[in-house]
C-alpha cells in the first residue's frame, strides 16, 4: 500500500496555524495601507486649506496696498474672494507704516486665521 502524505493525513491541525499566520499578516498589510492612505487624504486637504489661507493674505495684502490711500486709520476693510472672506484691521504706527491685522475665514471649512503684519508705503518721489 501506497503511503500518503501526513500532511494531508494528519488530523493535528498542522495547515491551520499557517493559515491564520498569513490571513492575519495579509489584514494587518490591508489594515496599514488604508491608514496610510487617509492620513495622506487628511494631509493634501490640509496642504490645500494652508494654500487657499495664503492665497487669501497675498491677495488681501495686495488689495490693501492699493486701498490705503481711501481708508480712513484706523480702520477696517472686509475683502470677499473666491476662496474665502479676508477683514483687515488698519493701525497706523509711524507715518508710511502700517500694522495690518488679518482675519481670514476660508469658504470649505470654515476655517479662521489670524496673521498680524507690517505695510510699509513707499513714496515714489518724481522730481
Amino acid at each position: 500500500m501506497r503511503k500518503l502524505l501526513s500532511t494531508t493525513n494528519n488530523q493535528h491541525g498542522f495547515i491551520l496555524p499557517y493559515v491564520l499566520f498569513i490571513t492575519t499578516l495579509a489584514l494587518i498589510l490591508i489594515t496599514a495601507h488604508i491608514q496610510s492612505y487617509q492620513r495622506g487624504m487628511e494631509i493634501t486637504d490640509r496642504y490645500l486649506q494652508q494654500l487657499k489661507m495664503e492665497t487669501l493674505f497675498q491677495m488681501g495684502r495686495e488689495r490693501i496696498k492699493s486701498d490705503i490711500d481711501e481708508i480712513t486709520v484706523p480702520g477696517t476693510l472686509d475683502y470677499n474672494f473666491p476662496y474665502g472672506e479676508v477683514r483687515i484691521e488698519v493701525q497706523e504706527i509711524e507715518q508710511n507704516n502700517y500694522e495690518l491685522f488679518f482675519t481670514i475665514t476660508t469658504n470649505s471649512n470654515n476655517h479662521i486665521y489670524a496673521i498680524k503684519n507690517i505695510l510699509e508705503i513707499e513714496e515714489n518721489v518724481t522730481e
